[in-house]
């Protein structure tokens, strides 16, 4: 897809409908190459023609519609329950309307293990990516190249941290925390995500599945040291920490012992409680902005 079109369909989505003119000062390019690019679209039929608007005394101006039912996403979340998979598919428009929703449990994940539920959700209709969310186990890694391979769309495997932090201000970074789960960073930055790597390697504690989030006093020590690691590493103007719901006690306990390690350089820090439900809706908000 052009640059052009890919302007006018992000400009389109956030305004809901406009006129080639609108368009033309929203994305800055010329009105010629504006009107070439919504003829393209209209006949791919991604947008719509919507009726004549006035124009201030002159012709009427054709007015443009977003055509949210040319395509559809899909949503997969992957979670283990016991010693199954299980498999929350959710199929939505271009604006992250949900249509539809399907389950599965699997006893393994294999490269192919999605095509039947994708199958059935899809149905013949037009499907512009796939969003994979798996917390706490790894995917095969043959998974993506299958997908992209068979649905000839584009496959997005973020984590949890890139989710959160999809419209964060350029400079932010982003903390996950989840109990049982290896943290997850990303910084915001002008080109995109900026993921910080494998958090779980580093030397903060054995492993993070048995980190004891009630122990107020390892959780202060963990929590600052790694947000020590992440201002050193990234140098971020600000972090974000999104987490179970601390006590403000154990909040400014942490901000003073990351402040210590850092000698007084710790950026402003914002701790942010999470909930389950709020990764679902964060990732069909990532899914919707992502439709161009």
């Amino acid at each position: 897809m052009s640059r052009a079109k890919q302007l006018i369909l992000q400009a389109m989505h956030e305004r809901g409908e406009a006129t080639r003119p609108q368009l033309a000062a929203a994305t800055g390019l010329s009105e010629v190459t504006v009107g070439k690019a919504v003829a393209a679209l209209c006949r791919t039929g991604e947008l719509q023609a919507a009726g004549d608007v006035p124009s201030g005394g002159g012709r009427p101006v054709q007015l443009y519609r977003y055509h949210t039912g040319y395509a559809c996403h899909v949503l997969v979340e992957l979670r283990r329950e016991g010693t199954l998979l299980s498999v929350h598919l959710r199929l939505l428009d271009l604006h992250g309307i949900e249509k539809k929703t399907l389950t599965g449990r699997f006893a393994y994940l294999e490269a192919e293990s999605l095509d039947g539920l994708l199958d059935i959700a899809l149905r013949r209709q037009r499907l512009r990516s796939i969003t994979i969310i798996a917390a706490d186990f790894p995917l095969p890694d043959t998974l993506a190249a299958h997908l992209q391979q068979r649905y000839h769309c584009a496959i997005h495997t973020p984590s949890p941290a890139a989710l959160l932090a999809w419209d964060s201000p350029s400079g932010t970074a982003t903390l996950c925390l989840q109990e049982g789960l290896a943290p997850t960073c990303v910084l915001s930055a002008a080109a995109g995500m900026q993921e910080s790597g494998p958090l779980h390697l580093l030397p903060v504690v054995a492993d993070w599945s048995t980190l004891n989030y009630t122990d107020r006093n390892q959780v202060a020590e963990v929590v600052a040291t790694l947000i020590a690691v992440i201002i050193c590493t990234l140098a971020p103007l600000q972090l974000n920490v999104c987490g179970p719901a601390w006590s403000s006690r154990l909040t400014e306990r942490i901000r003073y012992n990351a402040d210590t390690k850092l000698r007084g350089a710790l950026p402003p820090l914002h701790f942010i409680p999470i909930q389950a439900d709020d990764l679902s809706r964060a990732a069909i908000a990532w899914c919707a902005a992502r439709h161009a």
